[in-house]
């Protein structure tokens, strides 16, 4: 597989079924994982996986298909291999991601990032000044953000931080 054999669409009732998401694998498997210590991250050892099973996968599905979200989705041929919902309306003037998404085995390959810098197009588009996330704490998923610019919001989404206490709070101006 090459970066290049990817396409990034927004996901649309053209493009995305039902299914489209039958082959996505989520597997994670975590051995770290950031918290916020006195205002700084700390890494801390706590293993755990990461996983959807094929109704949790219909269920992604049923989410980017109800047009409650902009979707953004990284397809190889008709087979969706990234994904990466925002909410469309702007909080304090920053568009949320709410989920994203890389199937394990295209991780590492550019998709990500492709998908990240194809919502900040399309957020400065939407006059965001800020994308938003609320990041699943393993260390790699946050360190991936980091790389991406983001950096822990001073300011956290109070929802975001109630739905997801252990999750850490980050931002990346535009």
């Amino acid at each position: 597989m090459t970066e290049n054999m990817i396409e990034i669409k927004q996901a649309d009732r053209n493009n995305f079924r039902e299914t489209s998401m039958d082959s996505f694998d989520r597997f994670q498997e975590v051995q770290n994982v950031w918290r916020i210590e006195n205002g700084r991250l700390a890494l801390e050892f706590h293993p755990f996986t990461e996983t959807w099973s094929p109704e949790q996968r219909r269920k992604k599905a049923g989410e980017i298909l109800s047009g409650r979200y902009i979707t953004f989705c990284a397809f190889d041929g008709d087979a969706v291999v990234g994904e990466i919902m925002l909410i469309p309306e702007l909080n304090e003037n920053r568009l949320i991601i709410d989920s994203f998404h890389v199937s394990r085995e295209f991780r590492r390959c550019g998709i990500g990032r492709r998908l990240v810098e194809t919502v900040a197009d399309y957020a400065r588009g939407c006059g965001a000044s800020a994308l938003y996330a609320s990041c699943c704490s393993a260390e790699e998923t946050v360190d991936f953000y980091k790389a991406m610019g983001f950096r822990l919001s001073e300011h956290p989404i109070r929802f975001c931080v109630e739905n997801e206490p252990f999750d850490i709070q980050m931002e990346c101006k535009l």
